[in-house]
């Protein structure tokens, strides 16, 4: 197994499984199906934030709302050029005039998932949070949820475009305080910080587990990703191995 093909599989499975987590969330909590009830019930803008908030808060809000609605209009006007059945199948039928939230979430990419995730309003981003299992004892203002979201896309999208990965290059945002502190306690690490390929696989291991992926399946990626990582430093040269390789994964289940 190539250590593309290793991260890829389990990439797949934890965006499916988060897009269905925040997706079932959603719709219980605004009672609907309709884009147009999410945008008005569940997305911050500038007619529902919290009384007391700034003006330029409230623009703020308001503007990452229409930047959202934007970029969904495109990710549907993409899908049904492209004859994506989930969009055709709405579009092309006269008893249908609207698409429903189940579906722009299956077109969605990650990274525009991790902006819808980012334009929930606090309440809601604690609720699907919370349905997750993510630890929020550090994370005030519940920005985990998406944050964790842009970390493994970057991941994910350098995988997906066969990119060099192993020094983390990739990595397009620095992580916040919270981000390490949740993986900390969470995983019995003595540190985080992002800056080498095993902290990211530290991360997709605690997605494993908030998932309920097996100890025999998440122990076996591990020792997965080891066997290939040892093939790989015996490939290059010491110096280079050194530095962008990390082994820490004496992980606390």
């Amino acid at each position: 197994m190539t250590f593309t093909s290793l991260l890829y599989g389990k990439m797949m499975f934890i965006e499916t499984a988060l897009k269905n987590i925040a997706l079932n969330t959603i719709m219980t909590e605004i009672d609907s199906s309709s884009v147009y009830d999410m945008y008005d019930k569940a997305i911050s803008s500038y007619k529902n934030a919290p009384a007391g908030t700034r003006e330029d808060i409230k623009k703020k809000y308001q503007n990452n709302k229409l930047n959202l609605q934007g970029s969904i209009q495109n990710a549907i006007a993409a899908a049904y050029r492209k004859e994506n059945p989930k969009i055709t199948h709405f579009y092309n039928n006269v008893n249908y005039n609207e698409v429903p939230i189940w579906a722009i979430f299956e077109i969605l990419t990650m990274g525009d998932f991790g902006y819808l995730l980012s334009c929930l309003t606090i309440d809601m981003r604690e609720k699907v949070s919370r349905s997750i299992g993510i630890n929020l004892s550090s994370d005030t203002y519940r920005e985990l949820l998406y944050k964790y979201v842009y970390a493994l896309k970057d991941l994910r999208n350098a995988i997906a475009h066969n990119d060099v990965v192993y020094d983390t290059r990739f990595k397009k945002m620095d992580p916040s305080r919270p981000m390490k502190q949740c993986l900390i306690l969470e995983m019995g690490m003595p540190y985080i910080n992002f800056k080498t390929i095993g902290d990211y696989i530290i991360l997709i291991c605690y997605y494993l587990k908030l998932l309920k992926v097996s100890k025999t399946e998440i122990k076996s990626f591990i020792r997965e990703f080891e066997k290939i990582t040892r093939e790989y430093e015996a490939s290059v040269n010491p110096n280079v191995s050194a530095i962008t390789i990390c082994h820490r994964m004496d992980i606390d289940f």
